[in-house]
């Protein structure tokens, strides 16, 4: 099975005009959609000390689970059992398993909000498969797992930015993200890289930016209940900031050159998450890049309201996109 396990850590996602034409066309639920939860499934086989015949029942993501998350290889591997006893024996990582499934024993919500954002989005792409989707316990290490078959995130990662053993492990700007909140969000925009792969000219900061926004606007309708800070994971007083001073950032930007030359270092300092991002002012909320995609593709989005979602994806000359955009900050 072709594999495309990743980790992100997102922040994501206003909504305009084109989104009521999108959700005509492509706004239906999946039925009977559920999460599987398979990290109440191995907590009780730990703490219950169950045969391993429980576990074997869905093998497909057991080997998943214990090649791409947790490093012990695959169910039929020797021992392997033993070692995942063994890698769970560890008693802050119990700690943290037990908190995550008091923490999460209801997700009633995030079962709503994901019937509807995958189901439209399945709509939208025709060629994309429905996945198994799961939540799972990594101990803290990857946050989504995409696979031909399989979409699942780690909900230990979401446990509040205050939960104490956080503070050991991240920053204050990664805590914030750590929320139950952005379960959603992550588990759909790791679904939608892994599905819709970035073409383009990848140290060029125009098209990473657009390629961002891309994700973001098609992100704020398939959530459009969210706030549009949201979509590109800044509190309210972050979106403000960029909206307030987007003049004076875009005159920086073009001032120095940074759009449209090739220079990857330049470029992620515009898309990675940070403190803030560089070339600006300290108050400056990181990924300021991504802040600008996501209002050029929603400006062209309202110039362009026919576009689909796969004709939006397929658009790949990004100066071209900018100028039919009309963005003027």
């Amino acid at each position: 099975m072709k594999q495309f396990a990743r980790i992100f850590i997102i922040t994501l996602f206003c909504i305009t005009s084109a989104g009521c034409s999108e959700k005509k066309a492509y706004g239906e639920e999946i039925p009977d959609f559920n999460v599987k939860r398979f990290d109440t499934q191995l907590f009780n086989y730990l703490i219950k000390n169950e045969q391993d015949s429980v576990l074997k029942a869905d093998t497909g993501f057991l080997n998943v689970f214990g090649e791409k998350v947790i490093a012990i290889g695959r169910s039929d591997s020797t021992r392997f059992f033993e070692r995942l006893r063994k890698y769970f024996s560890e008693p802050t990582l119990m700690g943290l398993y037990k908190d995550t499934q008091e923490k999460f024993a209801n997700i009633d919500s995030l079962t709503d909000e994901m019937a509807y954002g995958l189901g439209m989005f399945l709509k939208a792409f025709l060629n994309v498969k429905q996945p198994q989707v799961y939540l799972h316990v990594s101990g803290l290490l990857q946050n989504v797992i995409v696979t031909d078959d399989i979409l699942s995130l780690s909900a230990d990662k979401y446990l509040g930015a205050d939960y104490p053993l956080y503070q050991q492990f991240f920053y204050d700007y990664q805590r914030r993200l750590m929320t139950p909140d952005r379960m959603a969000p992550d588990y759909l925009l790791g679904f939608m890289m892994a599905n819709l792969p970035f073409k383009g000219q990848d140290d060029v900061l125009l098209d990473r930016m657009l390629y961002e926004g891309k994700l973001r606007y098609i992100l704020s309708q398939l959530l459009p209940k969210r706030q549009s800070w949201e979509y590109v994971g800044y509190t309210e007083a972050q979106y403000s900031w960029c909206r307030n001073n987007q003049q004076q950032v875009w005159k920086t930007i073009l001032g120095n050159q940074h759009l449209l030359t090739g220079n990857a270092l330049i470029t992620n300092q515009y898309l990675n998450e940070a403190p803030h991002t560089s070339f600006l002012p300290a108050e400056s909320p990181g990924r300021v890049g991504i802040w600008f995609g996501f209002q050029i593709i929603s400006a062209y989005m309202k110039q362009n309201p026919e576009t689909g979602f796969q004709q939006l994806m397929d658009l790949t000359d990004y100066q071209d996109l900018l100028k039919r955009s009309k963005f003027k900050p």
